[in-house]
């Protein structure tokens, strides 16, 4: 053989094939078409395997966990009835058993930790639903109740709420009193301070439950919030001089919550408006004195977020803290050259961000926030990288275990998007930097210039990522997209960051001694700005895109791949797209919107006519439930004369058509029974209807009290689509802990 010359074996090390694809018996019979598809779905398979052993081995499977997690806490609210502790503790410590031998034999262990910790998941959603049991009230009742005061919610343009505790309640013993109650006052100017025991009587009830079956459930929420009855009081209330329900005693979240208070009174004394509401809200999270305009320009502006304390309030107020500290220790060439002086301002701002993460009330999105910046910082001390999908894995891992129902809440599920769109999108640039080489000697000038452009390139991008990563989620829980985000945020980012944010801490740190009034007209006159922005933007034709509700499948595997697309790495991670395709494309083909809606008190009724719009009959009471249907339908500023057109009431009930020749008769007084009973298909009712009303279908107070709202299509012949429905309910018919006992019609 001649020198140089390649053996056989040689050659095929040096280009190795890419894939043999598999050939199948019958693939010589097969056209040439189908056997490239063969060989082509094979290679994806192959490097499909390939691919997910490479990741798992770069330890990306972490980042897997609390998915798996969530999905467990997903799957227990989705269940048809309560599950039994014991049953979900044994499959969690056979599962845990199973991958613990499997690691020991050297086996498969994956799939067990995975259906392990779907099954931690179920569990502890479980037992954070039993901790929260107790006390409720399953009708309306008038009473005189005496309680702590452990909330003041100040709403502008709406009357202030009171969240009370230690509640004492003639005639009812500790076992049967709920632990608290929620109660709004009217035409009160004062108020009682936070701490303060007060007397009052007052109209109370179960909380209301959701508008219409899939829609946002208040019960649940008030539920895992502590909250077992709702009202509104009678007169004003009074001290309640020596009466005690039990020995409360020193309470630290009292005394931080009078702290917040406090706090906010001096920033509201500072600018009574707009701006001093705002400021109240970015610095302890005290969103009370907030206008609906206020809210909703910022809203169609895109910059809601700004509202919502979350990791750009904790990365600005922390990361002012480290830079400020570790430039004043660097002013001295001792302590720089001799000190870690970077982990001591690391340390710093972990003090710094857990006092905020205490003043801003604690919501998920702060907590989240705070968890990653602790993260962040501790790795710093370390010599870790501060920024990495692993830490918002902990993230989330503490939240969920902490409060698993915040998986179901929109708080959570855009907060945590957002910030894994981001941090895959950093991650995906961190790559791409490395690629091109820095310019050698530029001139200040354009050094500059760049250093500008990249900033507002680096706000553009932001905001591109984390609005196409909220938006599933919004268009889900709102119905609403902002058209100009991009706009907004970058007129509003530099506010908050330079101008906002800074100074709102420098005015945290001087009020103790009296001096934030030098710092806060600062504060107030970026706020004013970012208010003229909303307010601008807000005014343009176009700015909101309402959509109709998506459904929760679409959103599933919209989000599948969403979470795949961020958590695997380039190539592999493209897989994402398809889920998200196939959401996306299936949202037109899913819309079911219903025929017939009823609210759970059945005071008001919704009737799709033969155009397919919603005509509503009903009271007053139910106008706000009315505007969450109206929305569900993707309409932003309802004609409130247009959807009662074609709607005939008198003082008895309402008559209303359901496409144009189904007849449905809401009544409203035992009068309206005989003649509408003989001449409507559907009659609904919040009363009791007689047992024999002739009509097709009747839905009265006994159905809406045992199973809340309710959502009615028609599916039988276009002739006669009464003959066959499909009823929908709020609630099950053995009802979950958080949506309560069946009240009396």
């Amino acid at each position: 053989m001649e020198q140089g010359q390649k053996t056989p074996a040689a050659k095929s090390r040096l280009k190795p094939a890419r894939y043999a694809p598999t050939r199948f018996p019958t693939a010589d019979k097969a056209p040439a078409l189908a056997r490239r598809l063969v060989w082509r779905a094979d290679d994806a398979l192959r490097f499909w395997r390939a691919s997910t052993i490479a990741e798992l081995e770069d330890r990306r499977g972490f980042l897997w966990l609390p998915v798996a997690f969530g999905t467990g806490i997903l799957i227990y609210f989705a269940l048809p009835r309560e599950p039994l502790l014991a049953a979900l503790g044994f499959v969690v410590f056979a599962l845990a058993a199973w991958a613990i031998r499997a690691f020991a034999g050297g086996g498969s262990y994956r799939l067990a930790v995975v259906l392990c910790l779907i099954a931690a998941g179920a569990a502890s959603a479980k037992m954070r639903v039993d901790r929260l049991i107790g006390p409720e009230l399953d009708r309306s009742v008038t009473a005189s109740i005496t309680g702590r005061v452990i909330r003041v919610d100040q709403r502008a343009e709406r009357p202030p709420r009171l969240v009370l505790d230690d509640i004492a309640w003639p005639g009812r013993d500790g076992e049967a009193t709920p632990r608290r109650i929620r109660i709004s006052l009217r035409g009160q100017n004062i108020l009682p301070e936070i701490g303060d025991r007060i007397r009052l009587r007052a109209r109370l009830g179960p909380v209301p439950g959701p508008a219409m079956p899939g829609a946002y459930d208040p019960r649940r929420a008030a539920f895992f919030d502590g909250i077992a009855a709702s009202g509104f009081a009678f007169g004003k209330w009074a001290p309640a001089e020596g009466e005690t329900a039990g020995a409360a005693g020193f309470s630290p979240a009292i005394a931080l919550a009078q702290l917040r208070r406090a706090i906010a009174k001096r920033i509201r004394q500072a600018d009574d408006g707009q701006a001093g509401a705002i400021a109240a809200a970015l610095i302890v999270g005290d969103r009370s004195g907030l206008s609906r305009q206020t809210v909703e320009h910022l809203r169609i502006a895109g910059l809601a977020h700004i509202l919502a304390i979350s990791g750009l309030h904790m990365a600005l107020v922390a990361g002012t803290a480290f830079a400020l500290l570790r430039a004043l220790l660097a002013l001295s060439p001792g302590l720089a050259l001799s000190y870690p002086i970077k982990k001591w301002a690391a340390l710093a701002a972990l003090a710094v961000g857990l006092v905020y993460l205490a003043l801003s009330g604690g919501n998920v999105a702060t907590i989240r926030a705070y968890v990653m910046t602790a993260v962040m910082f501790c790795a710093i001390l370390i010599d870790r990288p501060a920024i990495s999908l692993r830490n918002l894995a902990i993230a989330a891992f503490i939240v969920l275990g902490f409060q698993p129902e915040s998986v179901v809440e929109p708080g959570f599920q855009m907060s945590f998007a957002a910030v894994a769109g981001l941090i895959a999108g950093w991650e995906v640039w961190r790559e791409r930097q490395r690629l091109h080489l820095a310019d050698p000697s530029p001139s200040r000038i354009r050094r500059l210039a760049k250093l500008t452009a990249r900033a507002f390139a680096g706000i553009a991008l932001t905001t591109l990522i984390a609005g196409l990563a909220t938006a599933p989620f919004a268009a889900f829980h709102f119905q609403k997209l902002s058209a100009y985000s991009l706009a907004g945020n970058l007129a509003a980012m530099p506010l908050v960051s330079l101008v906002i944010m800074p100074a709102g801490l420098f005015s945290l740190a001087a009020m103790p001694f009296g001096l934030e009034t030098l710092v806060l007209p600062v504060m107030f006159a970026g706020i004013d700005a970012l208010l003229a922005v909303s307010a601008a933007i807000a005014e343009l034709e176009g700015a909101l895109v309402t959509t109709p509700k998506i459904s929760a499948f679409n959103l599933i595997l919209i989000s599948a791949g969403f979470v795949w697309l961020c958590l695997w790495r380039p190539r592999f991670r493209l897989f994402g797209l398809l889920p998200i395709a196939a959401g996306l494309l299936l949202v037109p083909l899913m819309a079911d919107p219903p025929d017939l809606v009823m609210t759970a008190d059945g005071r008001a009724v919704g009737v799709r006519d033969a155009g397919g719009t919603l005509r509503i009959a009903g009271s007053r009471k139910g106008s706000f439930i009315v505007e969450q249907w109206l929305e569900a339908e993707g309409s932003r500023a309802p004609d409130r004369q247009a959807i009662r057109d074609g709607v005939a009431c008198d003082r008895l009930g309402c008559i209303l058509r359901a496409r144009g020749a189904i007849v449905v008769a809401h009544i409203r007084d035992p009068a309206a029974f005989i003649e509408d009973c003989r001449r409507a298909d559907i009659v609904l009712t919040p009363l009791r209807a007689p047992d024999d009303c002739a009509a097709s279908l009747v839905i009265d107070g006994r159905a809406t009290a045992r199973r809340g709202a309710h959502a009615i299509y028609f599916e039988g012949p276009a002739a006669n689509p009464v003959n066959r429905v499909r009823i929908v309910t709020a609630w099950p018919k053995i009802r979950r802990p958080w949506q309560g006992r069946p009240s009396a019609p």
